[in-house]
């Protein structure tokens, strides 16, 4: 819907009071209160809305007299677009669908208005029941869900209320008012991975504990969203047509994410660490001469750490000289080589959006004393490490609090940074109809 200015009624001397201005004035306030809500609140149940099993009213018509009644405990929800839904006594519902295979269902409560029969003049908000099989839009709020076994079977509470079962009342996915985020992240997969969507729906759980002000999403189609993932061997296979998909994708702004896992590069990662941490210890022991010796080996070390970065980026610099994208973060190029210059790692200060906003590094974090390692050229980043294997989906893992913690705050730290560099880019896009001539 396309955006209108707010309009309201100029009351002076002699104005007639009609229906329609009547109406004006009322529109006026009800518009600016669902403009407030939706841009700072989310729909959800306020209080109450309990749902259970209902035995089978005595007044039901035969078709009606099976097993599948629920009653809905007086409360109170609020839309998302603001509106408050107000259940003064239980109601009781019929749950009709007869599935010839499993199927979930959904039911929900919508805003509505009906008319009063004693004083019609009075117009009172009331709601719907709506028995679905998609999720709640919206204007809607769900009370419950459940999934359905074929034919026509009794529902019952759950035993286990964390784990319902089919034809078992299911509450887990009932929301609750709150605040709205501040930004959004949709996140797509080049190539088809349900472990891959696993390892970001588990980021996304994180947030309203970690950071509120960020919500997370799966998208269908992976160039639609603000990050794109893909492996570094998938990105290596990918056709030109694919790649001129990507550079369109990236001049909007877009992330793409290419996670890699190196053992010859999480290696030196690791050796590096331990000599830093080394070097750091104190009291300094051995004098000038053996600390010379560890900077030189460290030095040592990063460069091998360069010549294998540069090995890796180079099919990142084929893709973006060959679709004519720029690399603003100025890739040190000799020789005809695509080399990388030790300042370009992250943990070095040249990506300092990854490791400082939300969440501050010094250093990026270690996942089974494997460092992380992260690259930036524009909007393509290479990750190298099992970073998203530590957010909670890989059970083979055994990971320390700290370590699970520490690698969905730099998680979280992507999926900022994805949102606002698609977001900034955006803002700066140049409008596709000319402007209003401003008045005098």
């Amino acid at each position: 819907m396309p955006l209108q200015p707010l309009q309201r009624l100029h009351v002076n001397d002699g104005l007639l009071i009609t229906a329609n201005h009547w109406q004006i004035a009322h529109s006026y306030h009800q518009n600016r209160q669902t403009i407030h809500y939706q841009s700072l609140h989310q729909g959800g149940i306020v209080d109450g809305l309990g749902i259970s099993v209902a035995e089978i009213p005595e007044a039901a018509p035969s078709r009606y007299r099976y097993p599948r009644w629920l009653t809905i405990q007086p409360g109170l929800a609020i839309d998302g677009q603001g509106n408050p839904i107000v259940v003064s006594r239980p109601e009781n519902c019929y749950l009709s669908a007869r599935p010839t295979e499993e199927t979930t269902i959904y039911i929900v409560l919508k805003h509505s208005e009906q008319t009063s029969q004693a004083e019609t003049e009075i117009v009172q908000d009331a709601f719907q029941i709506i028995e679905k099989d998609v999720p709640a839009e919206a204007d809607e709020v769900e009370l419950c869900r459940v999934q359905l076994s074929p034919g026509m079977n009794a529902l019952s509470a759950p035993e286990n209320v964390f784990a319902p079962g089919f034809d078992q009342l299911d509450l887990r996915h009932r929301r609750s008012v709150q605040s709205q985020s501040s930004l959004t992240c949709h996140v797509g997969l080049l190539a088809h991975s349900p472990m891959g969507a696993a390892q970001f729906e588990s980021l996304f759980e994180s947030l309203p504990g970690l950071y509120p002000s960020l919500q997370g999403a799966m998208v269908d189609s992976p160039l639609e969203g603000n990050l794109s993932h893909v492996s570094y061997d998938e990105f290596c296979q990918l056709d030109r047509s694919t790649h001129h998909q990507l550079a369109q994708y990236l001049q909007r702004g877009c992330v793409l994410l290419i996670d890699a896992a190196e053992d010859e590069v999480l290696n030196l990662y690791r050796a590096e660490l331990e000599l830093q941490q080394a070097m750091a210890a104190k009291p300094q022991r051995g004098g000038p001469s053996l600390r010379e010796k560890a900077q030189e080996e460290l030095q040592r070390i990063q460069a091998c750490i360069t010549d294998e970065i540069a090995t890796l980026a180079a099919p990142i610099h084929t893709f973006l000289d060959t679709e004519g994208l720029s690399d603003p973060l100025g890739t040190n190029r000799t020789n005809g080589t695509n080399a990388l210059t030790a300042e370009q790692r992250v943990h070095q200060g040249e990506f300092s959006l990854a490791r400082a906003h939300p969440f501050r590094f010094s250093h990026l974090p270690t996942v089974q004393q494997r460092p992380i390692g992260l690259y930036r050229w524009g909007g393509v980043l290479l990750l190298i490490g099992p970073l998203l294997q530590a957010w909670g989906a890989n059970d083979d893992l055994y990971l320390d609090r700290e370590e699970i913690r520490s690698a969905q705050e730099l998680g979280i730290n992507l999926l900022t940074f994805a949102a606002r560099h698609q977001q900034l880019h955006q803002w700066l896009m140049p409008v596709s109809h000319p402007p209003h001539p401003p008045s005098n």
